[in-house]
C-alpha cells in the first residue's frame, strides 16, 4: 500500500487529481483544514516492485481549472466539513511538503474526536453489558421461582432480596427444608451462609501488599492497619513503602498519616527502587506495601504490578474490593488479580453499598477468604478483622428495606411476601 497527500484549495480540485492520478480505488485516509486551503492523504495498491512508499505532496493553486461534470458525494461531504470549519482571517500559502509527509507516518493519525467517540462506544458498550447481565440475573431468579416449592417462598425471596447470586441461592434451597416455618427456613439460610463464608485470620506481621482497582480504598486500609499497629505495638517496628506515583496526591496522602503517627513513609518508582528499599526495609516487623490501582482491563498494568511484587520476595498479597460494585464486576477484578495470588479479600466500601449478597456470592463462588472489612473512612476505627456472622447479619438488615416480592409476586403470593417484609 502506498501513501501520498494532496493540498488544494478546496475539496472538488482535491477529488479531481486524486481521480486523475489513481482512478476509483483510492482511500481517503484523512481529511483536515489547513490555511490555504484543505489536505487529503489517500492510499492505494500498487504492484510489489515499487520502490518508494510515500509519494511527495502534491499542491493545486487556487487558481487551477474548476472540476466539471457532477459532484460525487465524497466531495460534498468534504466540502460540508471544510464549510464547518473555522475560516482562516488571511490566506497562506500551503505548507511544504516535508512537514506534510513526516504528519504521515506509517499509520493515520487519529483526531480527538475520534478518541472521544472511542471513549464514547467503550462506555455505551460497559453500560450493555451490565444491563444484560441484569437482565440475566432476572431471568435466573425467574426460574428459580417457579422450582421452588410455595412452602419456600418467602425464603426464595429473601435471597433475591439479599442480592445473591441465583446459582449459589439455588444450591442453598436444596439444602432447605420446604416444610419448615419462615422463621426456621431464615435461621437454616444464615446458618449455611455463615458456613459456606470463607473467612482467614488477619496477619500482624510481615510484609502486607494490597492490590485492587482504582477507588477500592487500598490507601486508607494502608493508614488504618498502620494506625491499629501502632496502637498495639508502638511505631519502632513498622514502616510504610507506596509504589503508587501515578495518583495524585497518593504519597502525600500516607505521608500525611506518617507524619501524625510518627512512623516512616517510603516511595518506590520502578523495580530497582522497589527491591532496594523493600531489602532495607527487612528489619521491621511490619511493612505495609501500597499499590497503584489497576483496572481489571488494563492487562499491561497488571503485567507491571506482577513484576513489581516479584522483586518483593514472601510479600503477602491481599486483593481490595469494592462492596458497592456490581456482581460481574466483582468477579471480573477476582479473575485478573488471581495471577498474584491474594491470600484474601480486604472487603471495602461497605458503607457505600446497598446490598452485600453479591460479595457474599463471590466470596463463596471463587473461595476466596475475608481477611479485613472496612465500613467507614475513619482512621483507625472503621476497620476490623472479617466476621462471617457479622457480615450475614449485615446483608439480612440490607436486605429488608428491598421490599422482596412486591412487583414479581403473583396476587395469591402476596401475603407470604408481606410476612417477609417483618420477618427480619
Amino acid at each position: 500500500m502506498k501513501v501520498k497527500t494532496y493540498q488544494a484549495a478546496d475539496s472538488e480540485q482535491a477529488m479531481r487529481m486524486i481521480s486523475a492520478a489513481h482512478g476509483p480505488d483510492a482511500v481517503i485516509l484523512d481529511c483536515k483544514s489547513i490555511p490555504g486551503g484543505v489536505e487529503l492523504v489517500v492510499s492505494w495498491e500498487e504492484p510489489d516492485h515499487e520502490e518508494e512508499n510515500f509519494e511527495p505532496v502534491v499542491h493545486l493553486r487556487r487558481d487551477a481549472p474548476a472540476a466539471t461534470g457532477e459532484k460525487t458525494a465524497l466531495a460534498a461531504l468534504l466540502a460540508r466539513q471544510r464549510k464547518s470549519a473555522p475560516t482562516p482571517q488571511r490566506a497562506e500559502p500551503p505548507q511544504p511538503a516535508e512537514p506534510a509527509r513526516q504528519n504521515i507516518g506509517s499509520a493515520p493519525q487519529m483526531v480527538w474526536s475520534q478518541q472521544e467517540e472511542l471513549l464514547t462506544l467503550k462506555q455505551e458498550l460497559a453500560s450493555m453489558k451490565s444491563m444484560l447481565m441484569s437482565q440475566l440475573k432476572d431471568q435466573n431468579w425467574q426460574q428459580l421461582r417457579q422450582e421452588a416449592p410455595a412452602e419456600q417462598f418467602a425464603c426464595q425471596q429473601l435471597m433475591e432480596a439479599m442480592d445473591l447470586d441465583p446459582a449459589l441461592a439455588g444450591k442453598l434451597k436444596e439444602r432447605i427444608p420446604a416444610d419448615e416455618s419462615e422463621s426456621v427456613q431464615r435461621e437454616m439460610l444464615k446458618m449455611l451462609l455463615c458456613r459456606k463464608m470463607p473467612i482467614a485470620a488477619p496477619p500482624t506481621s510481615g510484609a502486607i501488599c494490597l492490590v485492587g482497582p482504582q477507588g477500592a480504598g487500598k490507601t486508607t486500609a494502608i493508614a488504618k492497619l498502620a494506625a491499629q499497629y501502632v496502637m498495639a505495638h508502638g511505631r519502632d517496628g513498622i514502616a510504610i513503602l507506596t509504589t503508587d506515583t501515578a495518583r495524585v496526591g497518593a504519597q502525600e496522602q500516607l505521608r500525611a498519616y506518617g507524619r501524625i503517627l510518627q512512623i516512616p513513609v517510603h516511595s518506590a518508582q520502578g523495580y530497582e527502587e522497589a527491591a532496594r528499599t523493600f531489602k532495607v526495609l527487612q528489619n521491621k516487623s511490619l511493612v505495609l506495601i501500597d499499590t497503584a490501582g489497576m483496572s481489571f482491563r488494563d492487562k499491561e498494568g497488571l503485567r507491571e504490578l506482577e513484576t513489581m511484587l516479584s522483586v518483593m520476595p514472601n510479600t503477602r498479597v491481599f486483593l481490595t474490593l469494592p462492596a458497592d460494585t456490581e456482581s460481574y464486576v466483582q468477579s471480573e477484578i477476582i479473575d485478573a488479580y488471581s495471577r498474584m495470588n491474594p491470600e484474601g479479600v480486604v472487603v471495602s466500601r461497605i458503607d457505600e453499598a446497598m446490598r452485600l449478597g453479591a460479595i457474599l456470592s463471590n466470596l463463596i463462588t471463587h473461595r476466596l477468604p475475608a481477611v479485613w472489612c472496612s465500613n467507614g473512612p475513619r482512621v483507625p476505627q472503621n476497620l476490623s478483622a472479617a466476621d462471617a456472622g457479622k457480615l450475614v447479619n449485615m446483608a439480612l438488615r440490607m436486605a429488608k428495606g428491598f421490599a422482596p416480592g412486591k412487583s414479581a409476586a403473583p396476587a395469591s403470593q402476596g401475603a407470604g411476601a408481606t410476612r417477609l417484609s417483618v420477618m427480619g
